[in-house]
């Protein structure tokens, strides 16, 4: 089994690997910080609207896929990729999910075996911002997030537009684009808090046993990790996108129904991206809804996931006509997250071009569950370490490659991340820089 844990002989991403030019520097010189982000949908794709017949670069465009066509250059598309469950079950609607956020096919339903992609990601370039992550979901239910350190527990999303705005400009925000910028006072007097915390700890270890140093080096470590996001708080974050905090949004109607969330994900990713760009915080797990996901259209009595399993395949067309709408609009709310994020200017770039979003979903074929031919999408570059505008065929590979591709690219020192047959060395080399 390979967690992550193997020693490397990968170099990490140098400044030295930079351009002439500095694409990667903010106007003070100092290097524009690289973001990443997951985007979580279920239920797959319709294979014969969504897959190019060409791979490579200029890849033909595709029905499923036309709301990204405006961002084509800077998104990569995986096809073919394969969950492997050994002798594990296939739970439907986690296992593919599970698989490709973990590189573990689940022992249990609804539990993870190993924390997520995003948060392995978040412990490397998540510390020194206001939050290690911020998790959301655009369709209201707090119970659908894809983001853990492990177990059946998810990291709480924010649900709202007003949620996620309190959340990341509510109490405590100090906008770092303001010439009157203040450190929050109430930092200053829980750091002063935690250093008496730290003096009591240097005096407890000395009166206690080997077993319970460990303990309390363990339970420390959170404690670190809540000092360094203070010391964060009390400096101002040097930033080189050309955005504002806008005002507060109302409270809005949020549900799973189609036309409510086209005026829900608009607001919802531009805050996500105005919260990357202010550096509160620099990880971010996005999920459009559930893996048997009941997004609907009002009018429609079959909500996507009753639909996959309901509806004929016509046999004209080869595929399932009302399922493939869901689809595509899954599709479509990827797209608005992605413009959000290339519409602010950062550096001689946008945000998007700093950023790597991994976006997934749980199955090839919702119908039957399956786990092979799963699609993925990677959009930005990651600072320039990522190639863009290719298609990849997958063939068959497990899902693990594009996991340790993205860590690679996010600065990871791993060389083999994955279990069982789903562990690899091999990245989607054709991608990396």
């Amino acid at each position: 089994m390979f967690r992550g844990t193997a020693v490397s002989m990968a170099l990490p991403f140098l400044d030295c690997f930079l351009d002439g030019n500095g694409v990667a520097l903010a106007a003070t010189g100092k290097r524009i910080p690289t973001r990443f982000g997951t985007y979580f949908w279920g239920c797959g794709l319709s294979k014969e609207l969504y897959l190019p017949k060409k791979t490579g670069l200029d890849y033909d465009a595709t029905p499923q896929l036309a709301a990204l066509e405006p961002f084509k250059k800077k998104i990569n598309l995986i096809s073919g990729m394969r969950a492997i469950v050994d002798d594990s079950a296939n739970y439907q609607h986690w296992t593919g999910m599970a698989a490709i956020s973990t590189g573990i096919c689940p022992a249990k339903d609804k539990e993870f075996d190993a924390q997520t992609i995003d948060q392995t990601i978040a412990g490397t370039i998540g510390h020194g911002t206001r939050y290690k992550s911020i998790e959301v979901t655009f369709s209201g239910n707090k119970s659908e997030s894809y983001s853990s350190l492990g177990g059946a527990n998810a990291n709480p999303p924010e649900v709202s537009p007003l949620g996620l705005y309190t959340r990341l400009f509510g109490p405590g925000f100090q906008d770092p684009s303001k010439g009157d910028w203040k450190a929050d006072p109430e930092v200053l007097v829980q750091q002063s808090a935690l250093s008496v915390v730290a003096e009591d700890r240097k005096r407890m270890l000395q009166y206690v046993g080997a077993g319970d140093k460990a303990r309390i080096d363990q339970y420390f470590t959170s404690v670190r990790e809540l000092e360094q996001t203070m010391a964060a708080q009390l400096q101002r974050p040097d930033i080189a996108a050309d955005v504002k905090v806008p005002p507060a949004p109302g409270e809005m109607e949020v549900n799973k129904s189609v036309p409510v969330l086209r005026g829900v994900v608009p607001i919802m990713s531009k805050l996500v991206a105005i919260g990357l760009a202010t550096d509160q915080t620099r990880v971010v797990n996005v999920a459009l809804a559930e893996g048997a996901s009941t997004i609907f259209m009002p009018g429609d009595p079959k909500p996507f996931h009753q639909a996959t399993h309901e509806e004929a395949i016509d046999t004209g067309l080869g595929y399932q006509p009302v399922t493939s709408h869901f689809s595509t609009y899954s599709m479509e709310f990827f797209a608005m997250l992605v413009q959000a994020l290339d519409e602010v200017k950062e550096g001689d770039g946008t945000l998007l071009d700093h950023s790597l979003l991994l976006a997934y979903t749980d199955t090839g074929f919702a119908k039957l569950h399956t786990l092979d031919n799963i699609p993925m999408l990677l959009a930005g570059s990651a600072s320039g370490r990522v190639k863009t505008g290719h298609h990849i065929a997958g063939e068959a590979s497990p899902v693990t490659r594009v996991g340790l591709t993205v860590q690679q690219a996010m600065g990871i020192p791993i060389d083999k991340w994955g279990s069982g047959s789903m562990a690899t060395g091999k990245t989607v080399s054709e991608i990396l820089v």
